[in-house]
């Protein structure tokens, strides 16, 4: 008795001697592990930092002065510049216009392909729908003069539908998304509608789009941030500066003779805050559709 009693006692010593070590560890782990993500945030956060600082300098303090140094004596004539100077309002009233249209059209057409390909019977569904998928793999770049030589024939160059034709009638990524999605919500539910006499356009819009919320707010971010980030192909087929985006407009800052800092960093700014916005606003939204679809099938 005396041996197990002292042979208990030697272990209960040995794990109390073990758990500071233990949380020692564990406390080193964290350390580093939030260090890291502080620099990881520090390498993303660190440029819009500098862009913001400079937007609210003039063209010489920027030239002169250190990124990194806020701004002695902040201005806002830069802002004030791009929107009386150069008529700022209606490129951002073009982007908006053509990122509704695109965005709204994206995901109407996206959601009614992606209902199709998942809960709709015809023949070579499958195959049609991988053949439409493996379009992912060409790059953009590749349609462009295809697609430019089918708008010049069309006489459709330097409108506003040429800019977002295009992409309004959906796109792979998103029928993608949303097809996975869709096909996790049980047939059963569909064939009941069926049933009772429900048409597929009222069961995709009356059923299937309410479940699939997340997802359809999702394949919408990431719609609205292309249609206000698109450059190239609107820079391409349109050469009027009524009908520029705030992409293009923002470019035009930079020319052979001079690069005006200033008004290229505070026209960013401009730029960027509806997005800050609308992430804000959405967040939980992204957060939950990214872990809804990553354990989709």
């Amino acid at each position: 008795m005396a041996t197990v009693a002292s042979t208990a006692a030697a272990v209960g010593t040995a794990r109390s001697e073990g758990t500071p070590g233990r949380l020692f560890g564990r406390s080193i782990k964290l350390i580093v592990f939030y260090a890291l993500l502080v620099v990881i945030l520090a390498v993303f956060v660190t440029p819009y930092l500098f862009s913001v600082f400079a937007s609210f300098k003039t063209l010489p303090d920027i030239l002169a002065q250190s990124p990194a140094r806020p701004p002695t004596s902040p201005t806002w004539a830069n802002f004030k510049d791009i929107f009386t100077e150069y008529d700022f309002g209606r490129y951002l009233a073009n982007t908006l216009i053509v990122t509704v249209i695109l965005t709204a059209g994206q995901v109407l057409f996206s959601m009614m392909g992606a209902y199709a390909f998942a809960r709709m019977e015809f023949p070579g569904r499958n195959w049609l729908f991988w053949m439409y998928l493996a379009t992912l793999m060409v790059p953009n770049v590749v349609t462009l003069i295809p697609l430019y030589v089918m708008f010049a024939k069309s006489g459709l160059l330097n409108t506003y539908w040429a800019i977002f034709l295009p992409y309004v009638l959906g796109v792979p990524q998103a029928v993608f998304l949303m097809r996975q999605f869709f096909m996790t919500i049980p047939k059963e539910v569909m064939e009941a509608a069926r049933l009772d006499g429900c048409s597929e356009s009222r069961i995709l819009f009356r059923i299937v789009v309410p479940i699939s919320r997340p997802i359809i707010i999702t394949a919408t971010l990431l719609a609205v941030v292309f249609g206000w980030n698109n450059f190239l192909w609107p820079l391409i087929v349109t050469n009027s500066n009524s009908l520029d985006v705030l992409s293009v407009a923002t470019a035009n800052f930079n020319s052979n003779f001079s690069v005006q800092w200033n008004l290229i960093l505070a026209a960013s700014l401009v730029a960027l805050i509806p997005m800050v916005i609308l992430f804000a606003i959405f967040q939980k939204q992204i957060v939950r559709s990214i872990s809804l679809t990553g354990i989709n099938r």
